[in-house]
């Protein structure tokens, strides 16, 4: 089974903020795997100040199991060299046969902002056929997102449901105070909003708001701790923070015994993952949520055409696409300076 890596960077249309930082370009290592005379892709790339590991540590990671013929330790080197594999070999568990039939999944839009930014993104056609938009809170004053999300809710459609991300910021009371004001019936869930993991159960019960986790599942926590508890009643998964698509699969099926729903997403990745990730919720049996994947626009070029997204739905192509890039052999690639 030859092995070879590519290195790619994605400018953003405008910097990104995580995790208390600002990035403006997008950067990993995508894997090509040949096996007899077909090709499969993965892509390998932790996103700064998200994943726990850099992508020099994923690197490392990544050609210790090549060479050695084991999985990578670090989880976005097991996940994208678990993708490079899988795709070779047209794995029909996750969803990888070619050709696949024609279909498309539903996506949720994306909006962070301000609410001035919130009216021109309405104006330009964003949310447009959008059954579901998600939108990022806590970054500021309580106000502002209250009057972002008053603002969407006030302009788009009664039937548009809304998804509220915090990225764990705030306090219990904070939270509360903000989610208390708004229009329960438009809100399909609040992901992560809290510092404190153990206390998104008591949110629940006091705001009457279903609760998602996120990044409770990706630091290490006991599983009955974020799955399972009154409230909290979907997982969003990032298979790159995750591992192994075997890896990703058990956390899906885990879900399930908790009576949890699972939601996919991706860690603002390339249109290459996003397209893999789209395949999978068919086949891991979620294809009937919308899925976090419409990120493709914060890219001014990308390595491979993103798929088309129409009336809140993502269209799913035949065959996978194929990443162009200039690719190496694992045991001769270094990152540029």
């Amino acid at each position: 089974m030859k092995m070879d890596l590519a290195y790619f960077e994605l400018p953003f249309r405008k910097p990104y903020h995580i995790g208390g930082e600002s990035i403006s370009v997008r950067r990993g290592v995508m894997v090509r795997c040949q096996t007899g005379k077909r090709y499969g892709f993965g892509e390998v790339a932790p996103l700064q100040g998200f994943h726990r590991e850099t992508l020099v540590d994923a690197l490392q990671s990544l050609q210790e199991a090549i060479r050695n013929k084991s999985t990578p330790l670090l989880p976005s080197a097991a996940f994208g060299l678990s993708c490079a594999i899988e795709t070779a070999a047209g794995t029909a568990r996750y969803g990888f046969a070619d050709p696949a039939p024609a279909s498309d999944i539903g996506v949720n839009a994306f909006f962070s902002g301000s609410a001035r930014e919130a009216k021109a993104a309405f104006t330009a056609g964003e949310f447009d056929g959008f059954r579901t938009i998600k939108i990022k809170i806590g970054r500021g004053k309580a106000v502002d997102d209250l009057r972002t999300v008053t603002t969407i809710l006030n302009l788009v459609d009664e039937s548009v449901q809304i998804r509220l991300d915090g990225n764990r910021r705030m306090t219990l009371v904070t939270a509360e105070r903000l989610l208390s004001r708004l229009d329960g019936s438009r809100i399909e869930y609040i992901e992560e909003p809290l510092k404190d993991h153990s206390d998104l159960s008591e949110l629940s019960r006091r705001v009457n708001l279903v609760m998602a986790v996120d990044e409770s599942l990706h630091i290490g926590l006991p599983i009955d701790e974020v799955l399972g508890a009154p409230g909290i009643e979907v997982q969003i998964l990032k298979p790159s923070l995750i591992g192994s698509l075997e890896a990703v699969e058990s956390v899906v099926t885990q879900g399930r015994i908790h009576g949890t729903e699972t939601v996919l997403s991706t860690a603002i990745d390339s249109s290459y993952t996003i397209a893999l990730v789209a395949r999978m919720a068919s086949a891991l049996g979620v294809a009937d949520r919308d899925h976090g994947l419409g990120t493709a626009n914060l890219f001014v070029s990308d390595v491979v055409p993103p798929a088309p997204i129409r009336g809140g739905r993502m269209a799913i192509a035949p065959a996978l696409p194929v990443p162009s890039l200039q690719f190496v052999p694992a045991a001769q690639f270094t990152l540029p300076v």
